[in-house]
């Protein structure tokens, strides 16, 4: 995660690293927008593409530390600043700090400071400072000519033209397709690709629902599309490439699959269950729990039908110990089931006067189940004869959890997470409102928040926060290595405890993260629609209308058909086992 990282476009670390600087209030971004545009459909006068620098990103507050000086060096490093002089621009702070930059350096005297005037009442507005520089009015006509003069700039005769490196020649529903390059090259065989210019793609038919990150920088050259991915089955599709400046490219026609049935593998000699419902492995991969409806069965690592427990309501939280797992739902009460078919069942104590107790958070320790409750209440549960145990109480509530050796992290429902040793408060940290889950790495807890994500070292007591690289947060997974978020849009990422993404996903909106294996590089995402969808490496391989669980070292998945699980390595759902039978 780069908490820097929000202009899109590399800092400039040397003189005259930018051909033009566009200043302007966020509320004009589509003016300034197509001002770049047409600046970058021109060339230099060494016949290149312009370099354009547009912070696409304007808040209309301060400047803060952090990127100030990412500004002050992309104004160094330009030769013409232009402004976009509107009522709203002299309101803006961030755009008076930019004007009274620019009006340092020598730009004044070589003809470089370029102002626009877009509505004559802005003229009033122009700063004592500024107001003796010549403006040119964007009511005058053919004004762009005038700005291209001022710049130097002139129209190209040949235009760059985009090319697809490697068109895809098949594609399946909702699976990603492999990484997709878009080049551009000059009429005389240069690269182009000028910072800030962007290529995008588009499908014909517009039905074949293309959905992924559409847009994307040219980064030395070349457009790299990694999260495609199509919504219909079409007999012939084709994709378009353009941007600013460039002639278009279009691939050859090429056909967009429907996902083939989930092969019958009941007589293969895999594992088959005869049981419907979602699964879920315990933490050996062997042993699996089927939730059917509100009835959990568990089927032994024999496959052998070994207890069943009902839970009253829907489930609201799911935890895995070292060889248990556990469920509550949202009455407050919490199965705790072991491999061998052992479950217990304990509905948590409501507080005097309610009817029943909403679990917050649930945290092994072990094999000891920990419950935290909205009330505030934390309580300990294990298999056998042993009554449940209240160990603590929490009086802010419990949003988030984590237990390890008797220490309990505890994420209340004011923001706070406190430091629980023994009994006792040893340390808070305030962080922020909504806390969406809490996972203790080695000396670190990480917590995923709904605005930003926090690392708090325990041992030495620094706290860093980040803000969240994809949002609004509608799902997250945590695990012991990467932690997965998803945002309403479908976009995800999953990432390690030093708050590194390394694995970057696009799938449909709404999905959730239900599953995770190879330290979070293969996942299974519920869709809004019932549906499962697994995902290695960040691409989606493979569909299924029904559930699907994958074991925690990700060496086997329960795949459901509806009526029965079937339990298989993963290399056979999906693209590996799709392109085999068509051969």
């Amino acid at each position: 995660m780069n908490p820097h990282g929000q202009h899109g476009q590399a800092a400039p670390s040397a003189d005259h690293q930018w051909d033009v600087f566009i200043s302007y209030a966020r509320e004009d971004y589509i003016q300034a927008k197509d001002l770049q545009d047409a600046l970058l459909e021109c060339v230099t006068a060494a016949g290149t593409t312009p370099r354009v620098y547009l912070d696409v990103s304007r808040t209309g507050t301060p400047v803060g530390a952090d990127w100030q000086i990412y500004l002050e060096e992309a104004l160094r490093g330009s030769r013409h600043f232009v402004a976009l002089y509107s009522k709203r621009y002299f309101e803006k702070d961030v755009c008076q700090w930019e004007l009274h930059e620019a009006l340092k350096l020598p730009l004044t005297e070589s003809g470089g400071f370029i102002p626009l005037l877009m509505e004559p009442a802005a003229a009033e507005k122009v700063p004592y400072v500024a107001n003796r520089i010549n403006w040119i009015p964007m009511t005058r006509p053919r004004w762009i000519d005038e700005v291209r003069g001022a710049l130097r700039l002139r129209t190209s005769s040949a235009r760059p033209v985009l090319r697809f490196e490697a068109p895809p020649a098949d594609a399946v529903v909702g699976h990603t397709l492999p990484p997709l390059r878009v080049t551009g090259s000059a009429p005389q065989g240069t690269p182009v690709g000028a910072a800030g210019g962007t290529v995008t793609l588009s499908a014909q038919p517009p039905d074949a629902g293309l959905t992924g990150t559409l847009t994307v920088p040219f980064t030395g050259g070349t457009a790299v599309f990694e999260d495609l991915a199509f919504g219909s089955a079409a007999g012939e599709v084709r994709l378009d490439a353009t941007a600013p400046g460039c002639e278009p490219a279009t691939t050859a026609p090429f056909r967009v699959r429907a996902p083939e049935r989930q092969p019958d593998l009941a007589g293969s000699g895999r594992p088959t269950l005869a049981a419907r419902g979602r699964p879920v492995f315990f933490p050996d991969g062997q042993a699996l729990a089927v939730l059917d409806g509100h009835t959990l069965t568990v089927h032994t690592a024999a496959h052998r039908t070994a207890g069943t427990a009902d839970l009253r309501e829907r489930p609201r939280l799911w935890a895995h110990g070292h060889t248990c797992l556990a469920v509550a739902d949202w009455s407050g009460r919490v199965l705790l089931a072991a491999p061998d078919g052992e479950i217990r069942v304990w509905d948590v104590p409501a507080p005097e006067g309610a009817r029943f107790n909403v679990p917050g958070a649930l945290s092994f320790d072990g094999d000891v189940l920990y419950v935290g409750t909205w009330a505030g209440a934390v309580w300990s549960l294990s298999l056998g004869e042993t009554p449940p145990h209240r160990v603590a109480a929490h009086p802010a509530g419990v949003q988030v959890l984590a237990a390890d050796g008797g220490r309990l992290l505890v994420g209340g429902l004011d923001g706070t997470l406190t430091d629980i040793g023994e009994g006792r408060r040893a340390e808070e940290r305030s962080l922020e409102a909504v806390l969406l889950s809490l996972t203790r790495v080695r000396d670190f807890a990480l917590v995923v928040g709904e605005h930003r994500v926090h690392r708090w070292d325990l041992t030495g007591g620094q706290l860093l926060q980040v803000a969240q690289p994809v949002a609004p947060i509608t799902g997250v997974l945590p695990g012991e290595e990467l932690t997965a978020i998803v945002d309403a849009e479908g976009h995800g990422v999953s990432f390690d405890a030093e708050l590194a993404v390394r694995v970057g996903f696009h799938t449909v909106p709404g999905v959730r993260p239900v599953g995770s294996a190879r330290h979070g590089r293969l996942l299974v995402l519920e869709h809004p629609d019932g549906s499962h969808a697994l995902v290695r490496d960040g691409r989606t391989t493979h569909l299924s209308p029904h559930p699907l669980a994958v074991s925690p070292d990700g060496r086997r998945v329960a795949a459901s058909d509806g009526r029965r699980l079937l339990i298989v390595p993963p290399e056979e759902l999906g693209d590996a086992a799709e392109a085999k039978g068509r051969a």
